[in-house]
């Protein structure tokens, strides 16, 4: 059973890194977005 469990830790590492990865690609992706929202609607102010 401990070897099972010791397993379990090696390969929930590459799946957390995995993980983490696409939260901040999908983070920064959005932050991308409003900043270009916010962009268009200081553009909009100066008319």
């Amino acid at each position: 059973m401990k070897y099972l469990s010791e397993i379990l830790w090696y390969l929930s590492w590459p799946l957390l890194i995995v993980i983490s990865y696409q939260a901040v690609k999908w983070f920064i992706n959005k932050f991308e977005k409003q900043e270009a929202q916010l962009e268009e609607s200081k553009d909009n102010f100066d008319i």
